[in-house]
């Protein structure tokens, strides 16, 4: 069976000499697995045809009882060519499409996991990678998996929780908040939440957009204190390894190190 679907690159390795075992996601069969035979010969007509964060248009004979489908045309539609030069930009979208080939079961198709990978590449190749993007970004797939932290009223209570409060916690293991006097029960699995972190965090999870998302302003200790409450929730529910996670990060604080320091020498 022939088909034909619109698919974002999400990992390569090789199969032999000259064949690549290529990982897509695509909106109508999800993740799907595919031998690219041949592409890596000098005169293959897949040279250039794709690469890592490329969105493609594909045409595969579909074989029902293998892990792997055979392409027999590939053509691209976005390259992004900004991953190839901006070294921040492309450990985010590393980041991005390993997190995703970690939890698409293989042959399950999920539309808008499709759109908000498809998106969130388009929008890193034409801004930058910023932490607040990443936040965001996962906050919104939280969202599309049905695991949004509830972050307005306490998990045990129900008690409203107003900015300004202090002593709340939030329990990565049961999804939510908990006010201050819930907190102190000491719950398994309660990490101390500060006002002003979960103000971010319920910025993030109220921005419809990416754009909307990294005008939130926010210093390098709450960017510390985010990035290890959001990595404990994601490693918990997803159950998934992170280590790609790490490496953007560091990568974006090394980079904002170094912007720091050649602004404090220009001034």
């Amino acid at each position: 069976m022939i088909l034909k679907t619109t698919a974002i690159v999400l990992r390569y390795a090789p199969f032999s000499n000259t064949s690549r075992m290529v990982s897509w996601l695509s909106p109508d069969y999800g993740k799907i697995t595919t031998t690219i035979k041949g592409s890596q010969r000098p005169k293959s007509m897949f040279l250039g045809q794709y690469d890592l964060f490329y969105t493609c248009e594909l045409l595969f004979y579909a074989h029902e009882h293998r892990q792997s489908h055979i392409i027999r045309e590939c053509t691209p539609l976005k390259t992004r060519d900004r991953f190839r030069q901006d070294w921040n930009a492309c450990a985010v979208a590393s980041y991005l499409t390993d997190l995703i080939a970690r939890i698409s079961p293989a042959d399950a198709p999920h539309p808008e996991l499709f759109e908000l990978l498809d998106s969130g590449l388009d929008f890193l190749a034409e801004s930058g990678a910023t932490e607040s993007f990443v936040f965001w970004f996962e906050l919104r797939l939280l969202d599309r998996l049905g695991l949004t932290p509830r972050l307005q009223n306490c998990m045990d209570c129900a008690r409203d929780l107003t900015a300004g409060v202090q002593g709340m916690g939030f329990s990565y293991a049961r999804g939510g908040i908990l006010c201050p006097a819930c907190a102190r029960e000491k719950h398994s699995s309660v990490l101390p939440l500060a006002p002003d972190i979960l103000a971010m965090l319920r910025g993030w999870q109220r921005a419809r957009t990416a754009q909307n998302a990294v005008t939130i302003q926010h210093t390098s200790r709450q960017v510390q204190k985010v990035s290890g409450l959001l990595g404990i929730f994601l490693g918990y529910h997803l159950d998934t390894a992170l280590n790609s996670r790490t490496i953007a990060f560091d990568i974006l604080k090394s980079s904002g190190s170094n912007l720091a320091r050649n602004h404090r020498a220009a001034s």
